[in-house]
């Protein structure tokens, strides 16, 4: 069975799922770990990460990367988005991980995360009503993604993340009105302009996946009901609902928001300008609702994994000895005449085994044999 950790490595937050990739090539959530490292916190206005927010970075990922080897994931798959992305100095916080942790972090770009995204959310959530449109509300960028159950028609990568609308526009408490007035016409302005070309698309629905709309999705279902919200997995919330908790996040200072029920106090300060950037594309597109997905780009690396290693994880659930598995697998790479050379193995080993008294060797050898056999035509 593979085990592997999948690290993402966010603007806001770095998240780590354990995962366990089984029969059919299934794979099983062990466990999922979050924390809210805030790489982007002054970043998007230097373009250089902090000695501050690098070390907190590095803290993190020690304790999960710690934390999964513990627990016996050995291979872990670390990718850094926006933060990361745009900084000056990424590179150097990229080297002080591999140097440090010994871990190689993938640097993506927006769009690679949108198609991370979007195989996170094709594979858990029904999109036959479609051609439907897929956003991520990240800290330091939004992915738009207009796709089908089989592909991805389109995408999107804007510079409309929480933390970049915050630090740029929100400098008082509550936000001033000229300034809300500015960050939505900013807002509105690059995701009508994203769009312009693509009004024939149609689109039928909307899916909206980040920690920013869990949150959203947790206060108004608890406005909603009175009761906690049990899955945020396929919930829907209504514009008419998400305007109404703008409006409160709009209105308060800080210690206000503090009271709305349901909202994690590590988003006061960041909620409010990625609710008005769903709510400003819910209007362009003419949507009245959004559907919820806890999928993001830590399941899309899974499902891309199982994807590219496809041959070696079917030999490993097949050929459970690693020796004769490789063997196998470096045969088929180089496209070996199977038959000829599985019958030619056959033929050598019961020479090897009538001849035993002769040459006197033992299993070491047999097995060499079978293995050079498997593999005398693949120089051809």
């Amino acid at each position: 069975m593979q085990r592997l950790a999948v690290i993402d490595i966010g603007t806001n937050s770095i998240h780590m799922v354990l995962a366990e990739i089984g029969k059919n090539l299934s794979y099983k959530i062990v466990d999922r770990i979050k924390e809210m490292a805030r790489l982007g916190d002054g970043t998007f206005a230097s373009h250089r990460l902090s000695q501050e927010v690098m070390d907190r970075g590095l803290a993190v990922l020690k304790r999960f990367s710690l934390l999964a080897k513990n627990k016996g994931f050995d291979t872990i798959l670390p990718v850094a988005t926006s933060a990361v992305r745009e900084a000056k100095n990424g590179g150097d916080f990229i080297k002080l991980v591999r140097n440090e942790l010994g871990l190689r972090v993938r640097v993506i770009t927006g769009e690679e995360e949108a198609r991370l995204i979007y195989l996170g959310v094709r594979h858990s959530m029904d999109l036959s009503d479609s051609p439907a449109m897929i956003v991520d509300i990240g800290g330091g960028s939004v992915e738009l993604m207009a796709c089908t159950p089989k592909r991805l028609k389109f995408v999107r990568s804007l510079k409309l993340g929480a933390i970049r609308l915050k630090d740029q526009y929100l400098k008082t408490d509550p936000p001033d009105k000229k300034m809300v007035q500015r960050m939505e016409q900013a807002v509105s302005q690059t995701i009508k302009k994203s769009l312009l070309k693509k009004k024939a698309l149609s689109l039928r629905s909307l899916v909206a996946t980040s920690g920013m709309v869990g949150n959203l999705a947790e206060i108004i279902y608890l406005a909603r009901t009175g009761r906690a919200l049990s899955q945020i997995d396929m919930a829907m919330i209504d514009l008419k609902e998400i305007k109404e908790v703008e409006l409160l996040l709009r209105t308060k200072d800080t210690e206000g928001r503090l009271k709305i029920i349901g909202l994690d106090p590590r988003r006061v300060d960041t909620l409010y300008p990625g609710v008005l950037v769903l709510r400003v594309l819910l209007e362009c597109l003419g949507a009245k609702q959004v559907r919820i997905s806890d999928k993001a780009v830590r399941e899309g690396v899974i499902y891309d994994f199982i994807q590219q290693h496809h041959e070696g994880l079917v030999a490993e659930q097949e050929i459970p000895n690693v020796r004769r598995r490789q063997i196998l697998l470096l045969a088929r790479r180089f496209q070996y005449p199977k038959v000829h050379s599985h019958h030619t193995a056959k033929l050598a080993l019961s020479l090897f085994d009538q001849t035993t008294s002769i040459h006197g060797m033992g299993e070491v050898e047999r097995e060499w044999l079978e293995y050079a056999s498997l593999l005398h035509d693949i120089g051809h």
